[in-house]
């Protein structure tokens, strides 16, 4: 099988499986797929593609898609961040990238075809690599939206944010290598739960003022932009973040998945730092990395080594050595 085809095989897997889930986005906004456990799917066997009542997403695959495996710290401990972005080159990820309110026209390209008649609008927040588009058919809705074209709409005193929030209409978010589709309503702190289950999005100005594209420092290679992403279920929690008991399987599968597109640095220093402590090597003695990626990959290797053999003096040694400080926490990713 080549790895175009064994790509292609790896997503119609996780497409089906309900642990799984999915996010368009970079820092700041983002559209995650979640299943619901009442979700009646309409999977499209000969296409990357997933439709239910609260969401859908279809994934188009390029001949210079690259995925990329990687881990990443978490704000827990014990704990580490998954998944499988899938990459571009910089110039072949580039979107619209529009800093203002702008309407689109007809949504031909909406998964579902009842959905094509209604209007989308680019929210213009700037993201070089994914359109976040809110669509609608309401005319309450369109004439605010109208009015507000060309202008930022996290502004303050700009109304059409607080309006779209009301209204929640389709959020669609759209990169070179899919569209994610949200039909459930935003968020909001006066419901229970405030974020939906399921399928949602997240806007958080604050972080979108710092102008970054990826959500996680290690989640794309160099000069490529993460254009959509799987999160494979995890062996410590659900695909909301809620802890679990260890998962020997999940945390194997993941692993071959690692070992096939992982970054070869980020895998050869957990290696390393895995035969050090299984050989019994005092921490003292180990010569830690100097390079961010390299004190990444040693942390989540003790991370790792706890689950998978229990907490032991020895771990624990490793750990106040080298694992010490909590990672700074990005609240809209639950993973």
């Amino acid at each position: 099988m080549t790895a175009s085809r064994h790509l292609w095989a790896t997503l119609r897997a996780h497409l089906n499986h309900r642990a799984s889930s999915w996010s368009i986005g970079g820092y700041g906004a983002i559209a995650e797929f979640h299943w619901l456990p009442d979700d009646r799917p309409g999977n499209d066997s000969e296409n990357l593609q997933v439709v239910t009542g609260a969401g859908a997403l279809t994934l188009e695959l390029r001949d210079e898609v690259v995925p990329h495996a990687y881990q990443g710290l978490s704000r827990h401990p014990d704990r580490w961040l998954q998944g499988i972005s899938l990459c571009l080159p910089w110039r072949r990820a580039r979107r619209g990238a529009r800093q203002v309110l702008t309407e689109l026209g007809p949504d031909l390209h909406a998964i579902r075809r009842g959905d094509r008649d209604a209007v989308l609008f680019d929210m213009g927040l700037g993201l070089p690599h994914v359109d976040a588009c809110v669509r609608s058919d309401s005319p309450e809705l369109l004439k605010c939206l109208r009015a507000g074209c060309g202008q930022p709409v996290l502004a303050p005193g700009n109304s059409v944010m607080p309006a779209i929030k009301e209204a929640s209409p389709h959020r669609v978010f759209v990169s070179q290598l899919g569209r994610m589709e949200v039909y459930q309503r935003i968020g909001d702190p006066a419901h229970h739960p405030a974020t939906p289950l399921g399928p949602h999005t997240h806007v958080l100005p604050r972080l979108l003022r710092a102008g970054r594209a990826n959500a996680e420092d290690n989640d794309a290679p160099a000069y490529h932009r993460a254009c959509a992403t799987l999160y494979p279920k995890h062996p410590l929690m659900d695909n909301l973040g809620n802890p679990t008991a260890y998962d020997r399987g999940a945390h194997a599968r993941f692993t071959a998945l690692m070992e096939r597109w992982g970054d070869a640095a980020f895998l050869a220093e957990k290696k390393r730092a895995t035969c050090a402590m299984g050989a019994g090597m005092d921490a003292r003695r180990y010569r830690a990395p100097t390079d961010p990626k390299g004190r990444h990959a040693l942390r989540i290797a003790i991370r790792e080594l706890a689950q998978q053999i229990g907490e032991t003096t020895a771990i624990d040694d490793w750990r106040a050595r080298f694992d010490r400080v909590r990672p700074p926490s990005h609240p809209h990713l639950a993973h």
